[in-house]
């Protein structure tokens, strides 16, 4: 199965879209924007602690959620709906940081959890399509491939 395949293209390029949501919001530029624009105001401590505090819940969130959504992942036939579900969910979070203004910290901190449970939540089911487009040898490659895109 080569690239040539919709199938193998398709989990390709959500790989790549998705590395945009975890090098932009999660890694880059959301930290900046939020301690330069989103927290601007606070004490720089207050600032650190709020961020720290919306990473945390978001991966918590993300850590007791994850093994339920592996479940549904293994045993249902809707992994496409809730891949769709979880992948709009991280993207809506993501256009809506465009309303965020100067001191709306609070805002930004609910959609950067919102976000995060987004990407890591359309992950699982992303993760889960893998063996079913690709087969032995080929998972790797395709895998390799796909981080690769990203």
């Amino acid at each position: 199965m080569g690239v040539k395949n919709k199938r193998v293209r398709s989990w390709l390029l959500y790989d790549w879209g998705n590395s945009a949501f975890a090098t932009t919001i999660m890694a880059a530029i959301l930290p900046v924007f939020y301690y330069d624009v989103a927290a601007k105001g606070l004490p720089e401590s207050t600032a650190a602690s709020y961020w720290g505090y919306s990473q945390s819940l978001a991966v918590l969130l993300v850590a007791v959620m994850a093994p339920i959504l592996g479940a549904i992942s293994d045993y249902s036939a809707a992994k496409k709906q809730f891949l769709r579900f979880f992948a709009f969910m991280g993207m809506i979070a993501s256009v809506l940081l465009a309303f965020v203004g100067e001191g709306d910290y609070l805002f930004a901190s609910i959609l950067l959890i919102v976000g995060t449970i987004g990407f890591s939540g359309g992950n699982v089911f992303y993760d889960a399509f893998l063996p079913e487009i690709a087969e032995g040898d080929n998972i790797d490659s395709i895998s390799t491939r796909g981080f690769a895109y990203g």
